[in-house]
């Protein structure tokens, strides 16, 4: 009988949030893994910078979703249906999205002039507050990436998701719900 090797150990915690990846025994990323390891620790790096950014700001009570969503709210309202086919998700999630959006002091639900049984979201003065700085802080964590890589290197990235983005949407390799979403067509 051959003696299996113990699993490894879970792996150590490494701040609040993250958790080191388990690499092969090789030592490195599994071939063909790469790709999305780098996206995944870019996003989970790019949203804990917003959101410590963001609470330095005084807004503690925003997480990346709640700024993509304030960013979406037109100036004359926005539907939660409306608002969740642009973010990618259903009209219940976008619901709770507003929710504590309108809790926090973000947004104010209104009657639709349009259509009564419909509601208008639509952003108070914190919410326009807070939207300023979430353009502020996404353009200063954009030109963080720009000085890592060069204007030449963040222009290939960028081109090169939009390129491959446009490229499954059209090979229908994009879900449904996911193909409305406003940032499949940058």
């Amino acid at each position: 009988m051959v003696k299996q090797s113990a699993p490894p150990p879970f792996p150590d915690k490494i701040d609040r949030y993250s958790y080191r990846v388990y690499q092969d025994s090789l030592g490195g990323i599994r071939p063909g893994s790469e790709l999305v390891t780098l996206l995944v620790g870019a996003v989970r790096g790019i949203s804990q910078v917003f959101t410590d950014r963001m609470t330095a700001a005084g807004f503690e009570d925003i997480r990346p979703t709640h700024g993509f969503a304030l960013t979406l709210v037109a100036e004359n309202g926005t539907t939660a249906t409306e608002l969740g086919r642009r973010l990618g998700m259903t009209k219940q999630s976008a619901g709770e999205v507003v929710t504590h959006l309108a809790r926090q002091g973000y947004v104010e639900r209104k009657p639709d002039p349009e259509d009564r049984r419909a509601r208008r979201i639509t952003l108070t003065t914190r919410g326009r507050e807070c939207v300023e700085i979430i353009w502020t802080e996404l353009a200063d964590i954009q030109g963080a990436w720009e000085g890592a890589v060069g204007p030449d290197g963040l222009g290939d990235l960028v081109a090169g998701l939009r390129e491959g983005l446009r490229t499954l949407r059209d090979g229908g390799q994009i879900p449904d719900g996911m193909r409305q979403a406003w940032w499949w067509y940058a």
